[in-house]
C-alpha cells in the first residue's frame, strides 16, 4: 500500500488588503483572516500579511496549491471548506448572504445592485414607468415622493387617485354635485343655469336665448322664474281657443281709458279725440290737461297758500310732476310721489309733463337756488351760486362755503364762518389789521385796556403788570411786601421792624437812634444830651447811668438815684432786724436789747441798770426785759400795776384769790414783752421761773428801804373781798391802786367801769395813790357787789406821739404797760 505525503495548512491570520498600489498593500479588511481566506474567495484581496505578500492569480499554480477552488480553503481534514466571504461585510448599502464558494448583496426596496454587483444603488422609480399617475413624480434616496394633481390625492400604492369632492363636502353645489375624474360638476334643475360661479343656479332666460316657439304662434315670449310663456303684444288679446292673437278693442275693454276724450279702437290699439282745453299725448293714447294756472308748494288743510307762488302761470303736469303741492284757482291736490296717479301723470318721473317735454324748474317753482341763479337742465336744474357759496351734491341747492376750513386758511389767526363769507379775528391782546387777516399787537397799556393797580408793561400779546419796589406782585394787583415778617433781623437787634405800605420803618428802642442807612440802631450818646443826673452821668450801650452817692443805687428804667435797700442782704444786721432808710439803713434789735456792732447781733439791755429806771418802787432784769416790784403789801396786778386793800396780808389776799407769797416767784403776767403800752407785741421770749430765781436778786434794783413785792395775782379771775359794814367806814380803803411803772404815775388813772349804777363806791386819788372807798352820801346795805375796775390812759395815741415828740426819741417807748381790767365781788356782811 503507497503511503501519502502528509500537507501542511498555513493557519495564520493577518491583514488583508484590498488594494494594490505604487508598490504597497492599501486599505486592508476590517477582520483579520489567513492567507486562503484572503485570497481564495470570489473577491479576492489583493495582498495579505505583513510584509504584504500579493495573492497569486487563478491562473498560476500557486492558486492552485492556496486554493482547491473558488472560494474554499482547505479544512482540517483536507477536505474543501466554504468560506464566509460575509464576515468582512463586503456589500455596501445592503445585506451580505453566504453561499457555498461565494456569496450575494441583496439590496432593500428602492436599491438595486450597480454592476460589481457588491454595491446597491438608489434606484429612480421615476424613470421607470409613471408610478405617481395623474401627479409629479420626485426620486428621493431609496424610494420615490408623488405630488397629485388638484382633484387627486394620493392612493394606498401611492398613486394618486380621484378625489370625490361631492362626497367630502355635500354643501359644494346649490342644487345637484356630479364627480368628474379630478375634478367636479354643479347640476341645475331645468329652467335654470349655473351662475358664473359654477356652483350656484341662477333663471335661465328662455327668451333670450331663443329656445322659445313663440314667434312661430305669433306672439311675445315673456320669461318666467324656472319657466317662460307665451303672451299677446299690447292691443291684442290671445284667441278663445287659446292659439294665437287677436285686436283687442280697448274702448269696450277699458272704458273711461281716454279721460277728457273719445276712444276710437284702431288694430293692435287705440286713439283718443281730447275735449276743449286738453290735447292729445304723441301716441293719441291720453288726454293731456293743457290748461294754465298757479303753481302752489303748500297747502294747509286743502287751502292752498298764495304765499308759495310765484304767480306763473303753468300746466298741472308742470306743476305737480316739479314738486308742487297744489294748481289752479280752485286748488287741485297734486298726487303724491309714488302712487299711481303720480306715475300716470308724470310717467317719465319728475322733471318732465305727462307728454314727455322737459319742465323749466325755474319758471315753474321759482325762489330756487337761492343765493344764486336758477339755470334750466333736461330733466331737471342747477344752481349756479355766488361768491361764497357751493351747489350741494344734487347742484340743485347753493350751501354756504365754509372758507375757515379750506387750505390755505384765509386769516391769520381766528376764523369765524358766516352766510356767504367769513370774518377774521385775532386773539386777545391783537387787533385786526387793515388787510382784513393779519394781525397786530395790541398796546393795551397805551389804550388804556389794562387792570394793572400801578404799572404796566406792553408786551405781545398782551401786557405785565410791575409793581414798585415794596410791593409782590399777585396776578394785577400789586400786594405789599412785608418785610418785617421776610427778615426778622432786617433792623438789628436794637430795633423794632414796623411795616409801611412799599417799605419799612425801624423803631429803635430806647438808648437807640437810627444810623445814617435808616435800617440799624446805633447806641445813643445820652450823656451828651439832656439827661437827668444829678450826680454824674455814664454812658451805656443802650442807656446811660447816674452815678448815685454812697446809699443809692441808679434805677434800672428811670435812670434816677434811688435808695439802696441793703437790707436785702440777709447778713448786713447779722441776728438783728434790717430797717432800711433813705441812704442808708439801720439794724434794730427787740425791746430790751441793743444792737452791737463789733458782734453784728443784739444784746440784752439791763434797763434796771440805766438812768432811767423804769420801775416806781424796784426793778429786775429779764433777757429782754424787766419786772417791776412793787411796795410791801401789794400785789403785781396785770402788767405795770400794783394792788393791796383791806383783807390783804403779807403773804395771802384775802377771799378764793390767792397771791403768791414767795419773793422768788414770778407770775407769768409780770414779764413784759416787746413794748408794753397797748401796742402790737412782738414776741419776746420769757424767762423762766427758774432763771428769775436766779437772777433776781443780782438785778434786783431796791428803793430806800430796799424791801419790794414781786407776789402778784390772777386778774383773770373774780377778786373776792368779805367785809364787815359795820366795820367799814367812808375813809377805809377797800382797795388800793399805784403804778409800778414810773411813767404811769402822770399817765393813767383808775376807774369803776360797772357795777356802780348806784354809787355806793367811788375812787380817789392822792399823791399818786388811788383808793377803792365807800361813798359819803350814800348808805351801804348789806350783800354782795361785783365791781370792774380799770386803768384809764390820760392821752390819747396821737398825744403821747406829741409827748415823745418832745422828748428823746425813747420816751415813753415801751413804758405804759397794759391797761387793767379787774373783776371784784365785795360781800358785805
Amino acid at each position: 500500500m503507497k503511503k501519502k505525503n502528509k500537507v501542511y495548512r498555513d493557519i495564520r491570520v493577518n491583514y488583508c488588503y484590498t488594494k494594490f498600489e505604487n508598490g504597497r498593500c492599501l486599505a486592508p479588511k476590517a477582520l483579520n483572516t489567513s492567507k486562503a481566506d484572503c485570497c481564495c474567495t470570489s473577491m479576492p484581496g489583493q495582498g495579505w500579511g505583513s510584509p504584504c505578500e500579493i495573492c497569486p492569480r487563478k491562473e498560476e499554480e500557486a492558486y492552485r496549491v492556496l486554493c482547491p477552488r473558488m472560494g474554499y480553503t482547505l479544512g482540517p481534514d483536507d477536505h474543501p471548506k466554504d468560506i464566509d466571504e460575509c464576515l468582512n461585510d463586503p456589500c455596501i448599502n445592503g445585506q451580505c448572504i453566504n453561499t457555498d464558494g461565494s456569496f450575494r448583496c441583496e439590496c432593500p426596496m428602492g436599491y438595486s445592485l450597480d454592476i460589481s454587483g457588491v454595491k446597491c444603488e438608489d434606484t429612480n422609480e421615476c424613470e421607470i414607468g409613471n408610478p405617481c399617475g395623474n401627479g409629479t413624480c420626485t426620486n428621493v434616496i431609496g424610494g420615490f415622493e408623488c405630488a397629485c394633481d388638484d382633484g387627486f390625492e394620493p392612493g394606498p400604492m401611492m398613486t394618486c387617485e380621484d378625489i370625490n369632492e361631492c362626497a367630502q363636502n355635500p354643501h359644494l353645489c346649490a342644487f345637484r354635485c356630479v364627480n368628474v375624474v379630478g375634478s367636479y360638476e354643479c347640476k341645475c334643475p331645468a329652467g335654470y343655469v349655473l351662475r358664473e360661479d359654477r356652483r350656484m343656479c341662477k333663471d335661465q332666460n328662455e327668451c333670450e336665448d331663443g329656445i322659445d316657439d313663440c314667434s312661430s304662434r305669433g306672439m311675445t315670449c315673456k320669461n318666467l322664474i324656472g319657466t317662460y310663456m307665451c303672451i299677446c303684444s299690447p292691443g291684442y288679446t290671445r284667441q278663445p281657443n287659446g292659439d294665437g292673437c287677436m285686436d283687442l278693442n280697448e274702448c269696450t275693454a277699458k272704458p273711461g281709458i281716454c279721460k277728457n276724450g273719445r276712444c276710437e279702437n284702431t288694430v293692435g290699439s287705440y286713439r283718443c279725440r281730447c275735449d276743449q282745453g286738453f290735447i292729445a299725448n304723441p301716441t293719441l293714447t291720453e288726454c293731456i290737461d293743457n290748461r294754465e294756472g298757479f303753481c302752489f308748494t303748500e297747502v294747509l288743510t286743502t287751502l292752498c297758500q298764495m304765499t308759495s307762488s310765484n304767480r306763473n302761470l303753468v300746466t298741472k303736469s308742470e306743476c305737480c310732476c316739479d314738486g308742487g303741492r297744489g294748481w289752479g284757482t280752485t286748488c287741485e291736490l297734486c298726487p303724491l310721489p309714488g302712487t299711481t296717479q303720480y306715475k300716470k301723470m308724470c310717467p317719465l318721473g319728475p322733471g318732465y309733463t305727462t307728454d314727455g317735454r322737459d319742465i323749466d324748474e325755474c319758471r315753474v317753482m321759482g325762489n330756487l337756488c337761492k343765493n344764486g341763479r336758477c339755470l334750466n337742465t333736461l330733466g331737471s336744474y342747477n344752481c349756479v351760486c355766488k361768491s361764497g357759496y357751493t351747489t350741494d351734491i344734487t347742484g340743485t341747492q347753493c350751501l354756504d362755503v365754509d372758507e375757515c376750513i379750506q387750505a390755505p386758511k384765509p386769516c391769520n389767526f381766528i376764523c369765524k364762518n358766516t352766510e356767504g363769507g367769513y370774518l377774521c379775528s385775532c386773539p386777545r391782546g391783537y387787533i385786526l389789521q387793515e388787510d382784513g387777516k393779519s394781525c397786530r399787537d395790541l398796546d393795551e397799556c397805551s389804550t388804556k385796556q389794562h387792570n394793572c393797580q400801578f404799572l404796566c408793561v406792553n408786551t405781545m400779546g398782551g401786557f405785565t403788570c410791575k409793581c414798585p419796589p415794596g410791593f409782590i406782585q399777585h396776578h394785577t394787583a400789586c400786594i405789599d411786601n412785608n418785610e418785617c415778617s421776610t427778615d426778622p433781623n432786617l433792623c438789628g437787634s436794637n430795633g423794632v421792624c414796623q411795616n409801611t405800605p412799599g417799605s419799612f420803618n425801624c423803631d429803635c428802642q430806647r438808648g437807640y437812634s437810627l444810623d445814617p442807612s435808616g435800617q440799624s440802631c446805633e447806641d445813643m450818646d445820652e450823656c451828651d444830651g439832656n439827661h437827668r443826673c444829678q450826680h454824674g452821668c455814664q454812658n451805656l450801650v443802650g442807656g446811660y447811668r447816674c452815678s448815685c452817692p454812697q446809699g443809692y443805687l441808679q434805677h434800672y428804667q428811670w435812670n434816677q438815684c434811688v435808695d439802696e435797700n441793703e437790707c436785702l442782704n440777709s447778713q448786713i444786721c447779722g441776728g438783728a432786724s434790717c430797717h432800711n432808710t433813705l441812704g442808708s439803713f439801720r439794724c434794730l434789735c427787740p425791746t430790751g436789747f441793743n444792737y452791737e456792732q463789733s458782734n453784728g447781733g443784739c444784746t440784752d439791755i439791763n434797763e434796771c441798770s440805766t438812768s432811767h429806771n423804769p420801775c416806781k418802787f424796784g426793778c429786775s432784769n429779764t433777757d429782754g426785759g424787766y419786772l417791776c416790784g412793787c411796795p410791801p403789801g401789794y400785789y403785781r396786778a396785770g402788767q405795770g400795776h400794783c394792788v393791796t386793800g383791806l383783807g390783804f396780808t403779807s403773804g395771802s389776799v384775802s377771799g378764793e384769790q390767792g397771791g403768791e407769797v414767795d419773793d422768788n416767784s414770778l407770775s407769768p403776767e409780770a414779764c413784759y414783752e416787746c413794748k408794753i403800752n397797748g401796742y402790737p407785741k412782738k414776741g419776746r421770749k420769757r424767762r423762766s421761773a427758774n432763771s428769775t430765781h436766779d437772777s433776781s436778786l443780782e438785778d434786783m434794783q431796791l428803793t430806800e428801804d430796799n424791801t419790794v413785792s414781786l407776789a402778784s395775782m390772777d386778774i383773770e379771775n373774780t377778786l373776792h373781798l368779805h367785809l364787815n359794814v359795820s366795820d367799814l367806814s367812808n375813809r377805809d380803803h377797800i382797795l388800793q391802786f399805784t403804778p409800778a411803772l414810773s411813767t404811769l404815775s402822770d399817765h393813767v388813772r383808775y376807774s369803776i367801769d360797772n357795777g356802780n349804777m348806784e354809787g355806793f363806791f367811788k375812787i380817789n386819788q392822792k399823791e399818786g395813790v388811788s383808793y377803792l372807798h365807800l361813798s359819803k352820801k350814800k348808805v351801804l346795805p348789806p350783800g354782795a357787789y361785783n365791781l370792774q375796775i380799770s386803768s384809764i390812759p390820760l392821752y390819747r395815741k396821737k398825744e403821747l406821739d406829741e409827748l415823745e415828740d418832745q422828748h428823746d426819741k425813747d420816751y415813753l417807748t415801751g413804758q405804759l404797760g397794759d391797761v387793767l381790767k379787774m373783776r371784784v365781788q365785795i360781800i358785805l356782811h
